[in-house]
């Protein structure tokens, strides 16, 4: 083993792992994480920040039996796409934690991956089969994205959000589709090949609006299904793809490849575990003042006519980027400090109705915005532009009698470091299921396994969803 690359002794992990070697905890999470990414995607199957996507998808990808949360029609890139889009649409979906550091999103892409297997595959798909293909999914993504961390004088100059995904979602769609160890090398090869390019710096943070496929979610999926399939043909894609010197940690923009971390301990020792969720739909950057505003609101009681200042204290990025006090679309929302701050300072439910037309229009709430200003704190600019990139915050709210109440977060809610608890997980996902074209503790009880049978079996992605629809 020692002799082969850390790409094949990957692939071998992926190509043999059994559900019975997975801990039952990691079952546990590869689960919720497969909820929280069906109850991210309903939640904005319907709302304004997937329409573009599906309607680009449509056009795009010609005609198919893939279905994107309720529509159906498409073909499977374009169904890799846009539900991997629409599961992101809300910026509410997983991420991965380490360290402090953010690591992508990477339930979107690799869920997607899956849901256009189960559509496609020419057998039934069992509920066992789906969740070991996921935990393989998370264990290579997170293992890779930590081993490619560029140093931070790099991450200042390139660096993309969930690019890499599209390796991990290429081992997921190949295992369900029955891709041997050897077509899951070259599926890897060319999910390489056409993973999109790093963007983080490419967001249009000077302007607005903000790029569309913001964290690049849904390109990583569709290079992913797009490598299976061409192995399925009979392509070949670039052998042993993360090793090397200009292995794919190159391609990718970083500077730097602890290759250790891909294979150290594989099978004992499981980074699926540091997948994270998210409590706001927002960007992960603001987690930190939005958790410090949402304790102030239940500690002090104060409604939103007593506040007449909310100063926030973080780092330069939400302070040059990301004030925008009159987002116009819902991309830019979730990337605005004052829309945020002000939707939980209003008490708003933490889901779509955070970006409804009618919310991002109502004058109160805009006017709660205005209230919101943000400086540039030395401490929390350190914690952020070091290695750690820790998004710390801290808020001063001000009555309008002057007194003052005052939190602050270093890292996240809902990281590993900062877990949050299966019930609260399943009631994010209960809450963004309410009111879809779902029976909600049907689909409950067949992602988490609560009728203790995992024997069930998934003819499609409708299998797994639109068969307990209302």
């Amino acid at each position: 083993m020692m002799n082969t690359t850390s790409t094949r002794q990957l692939i071998k992990f992926a190509s043999t792992l059994r559900a019975q070697a997975i801990p039952d905890t990691v079952r546990h999470k590869v689960s919720l994480h497969l909820l929280d990414g069906l109850g991210c995607g309903w939640a904005a199957s319907q709302h304004q920040s997937s329409e573009q996507a599906i309607r680009a998808a449509r056009l795009f990808g010609g005609h198919g039996d893939c279905s994107v949360f309720g529509h159906t029609g498409f073909s499977p890139l374009a169904a890799a796409f846009s539900n991997a889009a629409v599961i992101n649409g809300l910026d509410h979906d997983d991420g991965v934690e380490i360290d402090g550091k953010g690591l992508g999103h990477p339930g979107a892409t690799l869920i997607a991956a899956a849901m256009v297997a189960l559509d496609v595959s020419p057998t039934r798909i069992s509920h066992e089969t789906l969740i070991t293909a996921l935990t393989a999914g998370f264990e290579v993504n997170n293992r890779l994205i930590y081993a490619i961390q560029p140093t931070a004088e790099r991450f200042n100059q390139v660096y993309g959000v969930a690019q890499h995904q599209s390796i991990g979602a290429a081992l997921v769609a190949g295992l369900l589709l029955g891709l041997d160890e050897q077509q899951l090398h070259h599926a890897v090869g060319l999910a390489a090949t056409l993973t999109p390019l790093p963007s983080l710096h490419q967001y249009n943070w000077q302007q607005r609006p903000l790029l569309s496929i913001k964290d690049a979610v849904a390109p990583a999926a569709q290079a992913a299904v797009q490598a299976v399939m061409m192995v399925q043909q009979g392509m070949s894609g670039s052998l042993d793809v993360l090793d090397g010197e200009q292995g794919f940690w190159r391609m990718i923009g970083s500077d730097q490849f602890a290759r250790d971390i891909l294979t150290h301990s594989l099978g004992s020792y499981w980074y699926a575990d540091y997948g994270s969720f998210k409590i706001y739909p927002a960007c992960r950057w603001l987690a930190c003042a939005l958790e410090s505003m949402d304790t102030l609101v239940k500690e002090t009681g104060w409604q939103v006519e007593d506040i007449r200042s909310i100063a926030v204290y973080t780092f330069p990025r939400i302070v040059d980027d990301m004030m925008d006090y009159r987002p116009q679309t819902v991309t830019d929302a979730q990337f605005s400090l004052p829309w945020t701050m002000a939707a939980v300072a209003a008490g708003l439910a933490p889901c779509a109705d955070w970006y409804t037309e009618q919310n991002m229009q109502n004058p109160a709430l805009l006017g709660l915005a205005d209230k919101v200003t943000a400086s540039i704190d030395a401490d929390f600019s350190a914690r952020m532009t070091g290695p750690a990139r820790q998004p710390g915050a801290r808020v001063e709210l001000t009555h309008v009698n002057g007194s003052r109440a005052v939190q602050e977060r270093f890292k996240p809610l809902g990281s590993a470091e900062r877990p949050i608890s299966a019930s609260e997980v399943i009631a994010k996902a209960r809450l963004n299921l309410t009111g879809q074209n779902v029976n909600v503790e049907a689909l409950l009880a067949r992602v988490m396994q609560q009728h203790g049978n995992d024997r069930i079996f998934y003819a499609s992605a409708a299998g797994l969803t639109a068969a307990v629809m209302k």
